[in-house]
């Protein structure tokens, strides 16, 4: 006889745990870490598709909307923080990153979805990508709709998102993000659609796989290091350096990096034109700041392409950031400063190999 759903709340400081116990024996269990977003959000109608405000939903009222979710997967869930994306910062990634990192150890897990706001969701991936020390499923899944919307899509994404989580052929592939039936590496994937539902893309590169009815398909595997190939450890990281990222345009000035490299930055990731491109005036600001000890990484603001070493990227000081988005260029640059990794030849090390 199929037993009852049995429901068990366990209190610790400041973080509610909810274990769901499925109905199903011997399926895997997956690790559901909410932090909010506008797939945890409530609108004021069913129409409500914009303005509204972000995790307003508990994780576990997002789970009890999706009961059959428990017959592919027992979960563990926590409300581990409920903000908008936008408030997420480098010290809640570094807790982020160390939660899964101390619970990937038990040999109960198979794997985890994280739930989050789109807007920073590719840095949040990008971030444990590279701090993640585990080979199990690492999955982060939001939604373009809020739940209480006319075709809602977190649902759906969620329900994929815990699929791919527990699927032994998503590990040893990094973090990935889960929506729309596609799945993206942590380190290409990135948004491109303001309010379309099938808002990640990986441009150049392409999906790793797909969630059809069949299931979950993988069609090629990320080549660059992460997880627990990577050389971060958040545990032995106490602060992190200000990154800054500036765009290039036609005539932009360089005070805004000059003032950057005043106020503290000790980094600048440039988001070039072209192939990561600076206009002279940036190139002179460079120059100074570079010579006095700021970092400064050339990517594109194109989304696609490489970037490789030139003679004025030589000349202004900088380092090619290969075809690693700006906003995820500052966050390599950050874990690197971090780890004490800072001089030029080392960076480049750094930038060819993640």
């Amino acid at each position: 006889m199929i037993s009852k759903k049995i429901l068990q709340v366990f209190l610790i400081p400041s973080v509610v745990l909810i274990s769901f116990a499925s109905a199903y024996a011997g399926l895997p269990k997956v690790v559901v870490l909410g932090t909010g977003g506008t797939i945890q959000s409530k609108g004021d109608t069913r129409m409500t598709r914009y303005d509204y405000r972000a995790g307003r939903f508990d994780i576990s009222e997002i789970i009890d909307l999706i009961p059959q979710v428990k017959k592919i997967a027992e979960l563990e869930a926590e409300q581990f923080t409920n903000i908008g994306s936008p408030s997420m910062t480098p010290d809640i990634w570094k807790s982020l990153a160390e939660r899964i990192n101390e619970t990937a150890l038990r040999s109960d897990v198979s794997g985890f979805v994280l739930t989050h706001g789109t807007n920073t969701l590719e840095e949040t991936a990008y971030f444990l990508h590279l701090t993640v020390q585990t080979d199990k499923p690492v999955v982060i899944v939001g939604a373009q709709r809020p739940s209480t919307s006319i075709s809602a899509d977190g649902p759906m994404n969620f329900y994929n998102a815990v699929q791919v989580a527990a699927s032994p052929e998503a590990r040893d592939k990094g973090v990935l993000i889960c929506m729309n039936q596609q799945i993206n590496s942590a380190r290409e994937g990135t948004k491109t659609s303001a309010y379309k539902v099938e808002a990640f893309q990986s441009r150049d590169l392409g999906l790793l796989g797909v969630v059809d009815p069949d299931g979950v398909h993988f069609l090629r595997a990320p080549v660059r290091r992460h997880t627990y190939l990577s050389e971060f450890d958040v545990s032995d990281i106490s602060s992190f350096p200000r990154i800054d990222v500036v765009p290039s345009f036609a005539d932009a000035a360089g005070d805004l990096i000059t003032f950057l490299a005043s106020a503290g930055a000790e980094g600048i990731v440039l988001a070039g034109h072209g192939a990561g491109g600076a206009s002279p005036a940036q190139g002179e600001a460079f120059k100074t700041a570079t010579s006095n000890g700021v970092i400064a990484i050339a990517c594109s603001r194109t989304g696609s392409g490489r970037v490789i070493e030139s003679s004025r990227m030589l000349e202004y000081g900088l380092i090619a950031g290969d075809n690693l988005l700006p906003h995820k260029a500052r966050i390599l640059l950050m874990l690197a400063i971090a780890s004490g990794k800072s001089e030029r030849s080392e960076l480049i090390r750094i930038f060819d190999q993640y």
